[in-house]
């Protein structure tokens, strides 16, 4: 368990960045370091990492990401419920019906991509977009009830922390906080299915990035399920940095090598965008179908 004070949430960052710096410095060699005069383009020339890089399972799709990414009510309803839930902190007066209303019908402040996609729904699809989020907000009520020690997530700040020297860029995010640096964090997480084998490392790297960005790790990282109304606390210690530290580096691996990133087929196979490519993939998807 970390140590409660602040000179030990201290010096577990430094160990986890030093781990992290060192490991990635090996790896790498001479690869992919920042060059003088040059600004650096981590997505497209380096190795990024996120959250969702961090759990996938096949280190071909990792290394290969698709390239058609367009949001949907899936992928914006996180976002614009923050807003809400930060409305929401604002006034206890408020329903959250009345926060997504005004919310919706004040988008003159929100990231400009999300504004623009947005506008161009039609009525039935800004109806959509309104009950993803108040079903978001509702779950998140639940989890946490009206707690005023809790500060929600800004969605226009993204987190991310270049590692120094090198194209490689953390990114990631949390829903929520209680606490400061000064009296020890504790972040809050909310997933989208029930409670799974993949949250420790999920708290593991938000933990982390964390502690890279602000010099201190946090105390604890919990995953909320608005799908059970649990939450599931995994206390920040060595164990836990280690595991999500060595989990980056592989990551990090295979983006800077992609040629060399074996497959590892499994049900996520069935939807690959490299399916058609993939021999190893197609003789899983076969398999799976003549079963």
């Amino acid at each position: 368990m970390v140590a409660p004070d602040r000179e030990g949430r201290r010096a577990l960052a430094t160990s986890a960045t030093a781990r992290l710096v060192d490991s990635i410095d090996a790896l790498l060699g001479d690869r992919l370091v920042v060059e003088k005069g040059v600004k650096p383009d981590y997505f497209n020339d380096g190795a990024p990492v996120d959250a969702f890089s961090i759990l996938e399972r096949c280190p071909r799709r990792l290394a290969h990401p698709a390239e058609d990414y367009v949001d949907s009510v899936a992928t914006v309803r996180r976002r614009i419920a923050l807003l809400v839930m930060r409305r929401l902190s604002e006034s206890s007066e408020l329903s959250v019906a009345e926060a997504v209303e005004q919310v919706m019908s004040d988008p003159d402040h929100w990231p400009k991509n999300l504004r623009q996609w947005v506008e161009q729904l039609d009525r039935a699809g800004s109806a959509a977009v309104a009950s993803a989020v108040t079903t978001w907000c509702h779950g998140a009520r639940r989890l946490v009830g009206r707690d005023g020690r809790i500060k929600w997530a800004d969605p226009v700040m993204s987190p991310r922390w270049n590692v120094p020297g090198r194209v490689v860029q953390l990114r990631g995010s949390v829903d929520a906080t209680i606490g400061t640096v000064g009296v020890g964090e504790k972040l809050l997480l909310i997933g989208d299915g029930v409670p799974g084998a993949g949250d420790r490392l999920r708290a593991g790297y938000a933990a982390v990035l964390r502690s890279v960005m602000s010099g201190h790790a946090p105390v604890r990282v919990a995953i909320g399920s608005p799908a059970t109304g649990r939450r599931q606390p995994f206390e920040v210690g060595p164990e836990l940095l280690e595991l999500a530290t060595d989990r980056v580096v592989e990551v990090v691996s295979h983006r800077a090598a992609p040629e060399a990133a074996p497959p590892v087929p499994g049900r996520w196979c069935a939807h690959c965008h490299l399916l058609d490519l993939c021999d190893e993939g197609t003789a899983r998807v076969a398999s799976v179908a003549g079963a």
